[in-house]
């Protein structure tokens, strides 16, 4: 009997740890949004799946960034994002986000505002869909 149940907690713990490997990996992303005079911490994404995320990694990879130098009376950008992933790799790429709603595009900064990107506007709604 006692064999018996001991078997039965083996497959149940198993069963569970099989099931919570198939899962969806997610990926951690950090957003915070400029409200009034201060960024609040809006999120820590946690149910972002990995194919939004690569998705998202793949456009700031791709985007065609250029030298910048940041004004100093530049607004301060929409939103502040960085995938917790790359803390651990020790290089973490911080992106400023700032959107333009005329033309409903994304501009984004990274490296401290040394380097400069214009999306389009497909990219731009999936950094925005991301963010929001």
């Amino acid at each position: 009997m006692m064999k018996r149940k001991q078997l039965l907690v083996a497959l149940g713990l198993l069963s569970i740890t099989l099931a919570s490997g198939c899962t969806t990996k997610q990926e951690h992303i950090s957003v915070q949004k400029y409200e009034g005079k201060n960024y609040k911490f809006e999120a820590y994404k946690e149910k972002i799946e990995m194919g939004k995320t690569e998705k998202t990694k793949e456009i700031v990879k791709n985007a065609e960034w250029e030298q910048f130098a940041l004004e100093k009376d530049h607004p301060k950008a929409d939103f502040i994002f960085y995938f917790n992933d790359e803390k651990s790799e020790g290089k973490i790429a911080v992106y400023y986000v700032w959107v333009n709603t005329d033309e409903n595009i994304v501009e984004l900064t990274k490296d401290e505002h040394s380097q400069y990107a214009q999306l389009n506007k497909k990219d731009s709604e999936t950094i925005l869909r991301l963010l929001h």
